[in-house]
Parts: C-alpha cells; sequence; structure tokens
C-alpha cells in the first residue's frame, strides 16, 4: 500500500503571490460592482420619488383623457 508513502511526503503547496493578488483583485472589483449596483437602485429611487413629486397634475375627463393644467404667465416665452 503506497498511502503511508502520501503522508511522509512534504507539502509542495506553496503560495504564489500572483494568484493571491489575482483573488484579491477580483473580490474587490465584485465588491465595486455590488455597492455601485447597489448606489445606482438608490439613485433610480430617489429620481421616480422626484418624478412623483413635480408631475404636473391633470384634469381628467373620463376616459382617459386628460388636460395638464398649467397656469400662462407674461414672462414664459412659449
Amino acid at each position: 500500500m503506497n498511502a503511508h508513502n502520501n503522508v511522509k511526503r512534504p507539502s509542495n503547496r506553496s503560495l504564489d503571490a500572483r494568484l493571491v493578488l489575482a483573488s484579491a483583485q477580483l473580490r474587490f472589483a465584485a465588491r465595486v460592482d455590488f455597492l455601485v449596483a447597489r448606489w445606482l437602485e438608490r439613485c433610480a429611487a430617489n429620481a421616480e420619488a422626484a418624478q412623483r413629486l413635480f408631475k404636473k397634475p391633470t384634469l381628467e375627463f373620463g376616459m382617459g383623457v386628460g388636460f395638464v393644467v398649467s397656469s400662462p404667465r407674461w414672462d414664459e416665452s412659449p
């Protein structure tokens, strides 16, 4: 049986700095991607809330027909 030979053999696993660096870079890039995606989601939610807040009121007259209510002012050009 060769099982006892495998146990006595010294380990040839050495720490390769290039592999460690590549792994760290991938983890860092994944974390940055996650944080940017979360930030973009928050920006989209804020933009949607702002659109609802500043939406012009409309008057609806049945069947989905509506008119935008705006007050014309003399200083605004058409």
